[in-house]
């Protein structure tokens, strides 16, 4: 199925089951990228940690740029 023709399909979902499904899709992001959340003990390595904390202060960054361009 072509993403064209799957995007009807999810604007016409209920709320609850958007959210279900992008639930599912940031999983297997995170999956196939090898990022582990931090609350699943054990599984996470130094190295996904550190990449987490790194984009997480690059977004950070980026909003608080973001928030001063708009209000000066």
């Amino acid at each position: 199925m072509q993403l064209a023709e799957l995007l009807p399909l999810v604007k016409d979902l209920p709320h609850t089951d958007k959210l279900l499904l992008l639930n599912f899709i940031v999983s297997e992001l995170l999956q196939e990228s090898g990022i582990v959340p931090l609350e699943e003990p054990g599984k996470a390595s130094s190295t996904n940690s550190y990449n987490s904390f790194e984009a997480a202060a690059v977004l950070a960054q980026a909003l608080s740029e973001e928030k001063a361009v708009k209000h000066g």
